[in-house]
């Protein structure tokens, strides 16, 4: 299987209630591990302990990453909703950004 029947197995097997409850719990690990990466780098220890305490942080941030899009692509798939119509309203968001940005300077 690839990736995506894989998402499609996995998402059609647990269903919708489930898989966005799952989701939900994921992006709160994603926050966690943002929230660890952030007080490592404001750590003050210094040395290889800081670096590594860094790259371990960086390595879950990475980890969570994955999971809430693996769940992301679950739902979109329970949903119906396409990459397509996802791109189409992420490149619409950053265009407003960035005509936030350019307004700002």
């Amino acid at each position: 299987m690839n990736v995506n029947q894989k998402i499609r197995y996995i998402a059609k097997h647990y269903g919708y209630e489930p898989q966005s409850r799952q989701c939900i719990e994921e992006m709160a690990e994603l926050t966690q591990a943002i929230n660890k990466l952030w007080r490592a780098t404001q750590s003050k220890c210094k040395g290889v302990g800081k670096v590594d305490m860094i790259s371990e942080a960086i390595q879950r941030v990475a980890e969570e990453i994955a999971d809430v899009e693996i769940m992301i692509a679950q739902l979109q798939e329970l949903l119906g909703i396409d990459d397509e119509r996802v791109m189409g309203i992420v490149d619409m968001k950053l265009d407003r950004e960035i005509m936030r940005i350019r307004e700002a300077m």
